[in-house]
């Protein structure tokens, strides 16, 4: 474990804890899980449901999305400071994707039950979290609505390059 005045710095480096110091990073310092995962060791399966989000102190993590054909497919690699599982924190949904330790991870978490804690204990500390969670959903959501524009638009010119099918006319049967 980082000693504590690197840890706070650690933590306040950290996007979805920025603005916390004092006692509110205190508060969540108290209620923050260390964990560390083996190399390929799965940390989140998808459609389990959620309840925790994990920073990631040391290591990388790769999160990985099941295509319809059962293939996984790699989304994004995350290091140390960045964090995964968030949607977890504000709905009660089944896992979106498994993230899998690259190597060996260290990581933080906070599930709902420390997140309520920190309601009931620390509201200032509870609001900084969840408005910062916003945020680091709301430019991942920005960031998918490039990718599926682009998507999108690499996609388009090879739909107008097919030529329509012409309709047949409807012969008219006069009596």
């Amino acid at each position: 474990m980082l000693p504590a005045p690197k840890l706070r710095h650690f933590l306040q480096s950290v996007p979805v804890l920025a603005g916390l110091e004092g006692r509110s990073l205190d508060s969540v310092i108290r209620v923050l899980k260390r964990q560390t995962f083996a190399p390929k060791a799965i940390i989140c399966a998808e459609g389990e449901l959620g309840r925790t989000m994990y920073i990631v102190e040391a290591g990388e993590v790769e999160v990985l999305r099941t295509n319809k054909a059962g293939h996984p497919v790699p989304i994004v690699s995350l290091g140390r400071g960045e964090c995964f599982g968030e949607m977890a924190l504000v709905e009660l949904e089944a896992r979106s994707a498994n993230v899998e330790a690259r190597n060996r991870c260290t990581t933080y978490s906070l599930n709902n039950f420390d997140l309520y804690q920190l309601f009931k204990q620390d509201n200032f500390a509870f609001t900084i979290v969840l408005q910062n969670v916003c945020r680091l959903l709301s430019r991942r959501l920005r960031k998918a609505d490039s990718r599926i524009a682009e998507f999108v638009s690499d996609a388009a010119p090879k739909a107008r390059s097919k030529k329509p099918v012409p309709k047949k006319k409807a012969q008219s049967r006069r009596a």
